[in-house]
């Protein structure tokens, strides 16, 4: 490896001939408890469900327990490479993938399919990564439903269902089965940043390792960053340079997806937090007691970490974005939420709008600004930096449960800001708001002029 100087305290690296190791697939640290007990609850043939946001190295750890021998036949899917028109093209997908073929190979398939290609199997563990988009399917419901009989009834320890998703996955209450959860009696396991130990290994593979600190504070333990870093570093970046471009790409491609997954409650927290953190006692049962769900799903997607009795902001650079992000005024007149069904009317809408004004409409936005994780699970609505948002509310809209999910938060959250365009179905609780009604082109004709007196000159 080349020579190495120092900038400050922060080493800087000569580029080196070898292999960077910080971009072999190969590479897992700090994680080897966690391996070793979700190793043993297959082997025992108990499900699980694995939540972590993007880029927290969640299919990193689920590769490594398919590699791991658990005295199972494993089967492993990606739900990213799935075709999810329909419950049959899903259910073909899943068969190919039982019987070790591409995704693709089967462009159909019956749950019979699934349960006669199982059977032929001993007993195994079903992987089923990305497993969260299968909720912006209208059949993902019921998807999940045959998953639980599969679980609960037809095989039980024969077989352990590994679902692997956002904090989305953990939040699914299956609202035609009793609010049942993705799988019934599954070991739910949120997946935590890196600690000191785990980054101080991490980053033992450069000539002089840099302070692990230093490391920790910038990355927050999330093991991507840190990995992104290492990486730019070991190929001969000081420290400021590497991590420059890091937070360039990170504020791309990562940040905005993980305000979204860490939910308004959490990042208020986060802005309440001093740089140490708060004590455990005070999420637990103290002052801030009412932040502590929104904390777990902080530590899962990565923005919060644990460190002693502790809670701690982080990343250094997502905390820095999350204030200057979050100081922009207000970045759209109106926003359009809608079921995939009613993508044409809300077409219509933004293309009479969008010349006067500034419309929020998904399909338009590019994948930079929403990555696609978020693009595909919450598609719909920007309320947060909008100052209206008009519902297109029909029979679609009020029984899909992402719909309804985006629905309530909207409502908790900024009712002042709703607008309605009835068309056959409206929500059971609706906040006080302006209701416009009309399915036809003249109603809306009469839409579009309401809503440009609303939105001002």
């Amino acid at each position: 490896m080349g020579s190495g100087t120092t900038d400050g305290n922060l080493l800087v690296i000569a580029t080196p001939n070898e292999q960077n190791p910080f971009l072999e697939g190969s590479l897992f640290v700090g994680r080897h408890l966690v391996m070793a007990r979700l190793r043993n609850l297959i082997h025992h043939g108990q499900s699980l469900i694995l939540i972590g946001g993007r880029r927290t190295g969640k299919t990193t750890l689920i590769r490594q327990l398919a590699a791991a021998t658990v005295e199972r036949k494993i089967i492993a899917t990606d739900v990213a490479g799935w075709d999810l028109s329909s419950q049959a093209s899903g259910l073909g997908a899943l068969r190919s993938a039982i019987e070790g073929v591409p995704e693709t190979r089967y462009p159909s398939g019956t749950r019979d399919d699934v349960v006669n290609g199982l059977n032929r199997l001993t007993d195994c563990a079903l992987f089923i990564d990305e497993a969260d988009r299968l909720l912006q399917a209208d059949w993902g419901s019921s998807f999940f439903s045959f998953l639980r009989w599969m679980d609960d009834t037809c095989y039980r320890t024969r077989m352990s269902i590994v679902l692997v998703g956002g904090p989305v996955l953990a939040q699914f209450r299956d609202p035609d089965d009793r609010g049942s959860p993705p799988l019934n009696y599954a070991h739910l396991e949120f997946l935590e940043p890196l600690d000191l130990l785990a980054i101080t290994e991490l980053s033992s593979s450069l000539s002089r390792p840099m302070d692990s600190a230093v490391l920790l504070l910038w990355t927050g333990g999330n093991a991507w960053l840190a990995t992104q870093l290492l990486s730019l570093m070991w190929q001969g970046s000081d420290f400021a340079t590497a991590a420059e471009a890091v937070h360039d790409r990170a504020a791309m491609q990562v940040f905005p997806i993980w305000e979204k997954q860490a939910g308004l409650q959490c990042l208020e927290l986060l802005r309440e937090m001093p740089k140490d953190g708060v004590e455990k006692g005070r999420l637990m049962g103290g002052d801030l007691a009412r932040y502590r769900s929104s904390a777990r799903s902080g530590r899962s997607v990565g923005v919060l970490r644990m460190e002693g009795d502790r809670f701690i902001p982080g990343p250094q650079p997502f905390l820095d974005w999350l204030r200057s992000s979050s100081t922009m005024p207000l970045t759209w007149d109106l926003a359009i939420s809608f079921a995939s069904e009613d993508t044409d009317v809300a077409r219509e809408i933004y293309a009479q709008l969008r010349n006067r004004f500034q419309v929020f409409f998904a399909p338009q936005e590019s994948a930079a600004l929403w990555g696609t994780d978020l693009h595909r699970i919450l598609p719909n609505t920007y309320g947060v930096r909008s100052r209206f948002i008009l519902i297109l509310s029909t029979d679609h809209y009020v029984k899909k449960y992402w719909t309804k999910l985006e629905f309530r938060s909207i409502a908790q959250t900024f009712p002042e800001r709703i607008l309605f365009m009835d068309m056959g179905g409206l929500p059971d609780e609706i906040p006080k708001g302006l209701v416009y009604r009309g399915t036809s082109q003249a109603e809306l004709i009469g839409l579009i002029s309401a809503l440009e007196h609303k939105l001002g000159p």
